[in-house]
């Protein structure tokens, strides 16, 4: 009898623990981050991964791939020989038509991401056009445009944009 007790409580342990990790990726972050001032470019899935392109000494940029505990770095030589080793498919005809996503799903899969931060600063290397953009940005600023236009010639963006997979998953189900 305490044996049955046991397995059934076993059983009840696993299924909550898948069901909130399941949970767990259904709420978790996913977070696109673009920083031309520190050079970070990042799409982070929650703590479970995150990917990186970095500059690197031998090539142009590296991708960095970090999935929980584990680092993987792969440079773009590194890639294309990967798809030269890979054999060729012959192409079949496909069967009918993929999914159609109309114009009003697409809008709506947009809608679900949030821009957390957004910060420009603007130079077009002609003082005139400076000029004639420094109003046009300072009316744009209570709306959540910080756009800055400076004389420095300094040209960066900093953009955080937030979504989550049920955000997906709702916009693409419920019309």
């Amino acid at each position: 009898m305490n044996i049955a007790k046991d397995i059934s409580m076993v059983w009840a342990v696993i299924i909550v623990s898948v069901l909130g990790f399941l949970a767990y990726l259904l709420f978790m972050p996913l977070e696109l981050c673009l920083d031309t001032y520190r050079d970070r470019y990042h799409l982070r899935i929650g703590v479970l991964g995150r990917a990186a392109v970095e500059k690197d000494a031998v090539e142009i940029f590296r991708i960095h791939l970090k999935v929980l505990f584990m680092d993987f770095y792969w440079r773009p030589s590194d890639l294309s020989a990967l798809k030269s080793r890979t054999k060729k498919r012959t192409s079949r005809p496909k069967k009918g038509k993929g999914p159609d996503l109309r114009s009003a799903k697409w809008i709506r899969l947009v809608r679900t991401f949030e821009i957390k931060q957004f910060q420009m600063e603007l130079d077009t290397g002609d003082p005139i056009t400076n000029a004639r953009l420094y109003p046009v940005c300072s009316i744009l600023k209570p709306w959540g445009g910080d756009i800055q236009v400076n004389f420095r010639n300094r040209n960066h963006l900093l953009l955080k944009i937030v979504n989550r997979p049920i955000y997906f998953l709702n916009a693409i189900i419920n019309h």
